[in-house]
């Protein structure tokens, strides 16, 4: 009983952590977002004094920031879910899939990203696909899906 009590605990714990890193992810991106076409539009915008750190950067070290940043929560999440398949399902088969699953998709999106940059009649359509994707490893969505099908495998 004890044991199903400290899982239980764990599992409650990480849902906080990704519902507390998707809110702070949300708002550094759209901070960042609204700092970088400021510098495109040439107005003034002034971070919220959390990240005022990135004030006073140039256009050009903010879209670094902000890769780094991509790859950064991407990372986070996929940890975050390969603990949470290993704590559920014991099943390193699961952690290979989970692994899998976000490689995958982060192909897919550098393959579309890739894509628009060669075809420059596409490339606001390909841009925004490949965020979609992108966006899609940077949230606990993956891992929502993963475990409900994770779960009808092992009873199949």
């Amino acid at each position: 009983m004890k044991l199903l009590q400290k899982k239980n605990a764990f599992i409650l714990l990480i849902i906080i952590c990704l519902l507390l890193l998707g809110f702070y992810r949300d708002f550094v991106f759209k901070n960042m977002n609204a700092l970088i076409q400021s510098h495109e539009l040439n107005v003034a915008f002034s971070m919220p004094s959390s990240l005022s750190v990135f004030d006073h950067l140039e256009y050009n070290t903010l879209i670094t920031i902000k890769w780094i940043l991509t790859f950064a929560f991407s990372a986070f999440y996929l940890i975050t879910s390969m603990i949470t398949i290993n704590i559920l399902f014991k099943n390193k088969k699961y952690i290979r899939i989970t692994i899998g699953v976000y490689i995958a998709i982060i192909l897919v999106s550098a393959i579309f990203m890739t894509l628009g940059y060669f075809l420059p009649t596409t490339y606001k359509n390909m841009y925004s696909f490949s965020r979609y994707l992108m966006g899609l490893v940077q949230s606990p969505l993956i891992l929502m899906i993963l475990i409900p099908a994770f779960k009808i495998s092992e009873k199949e």
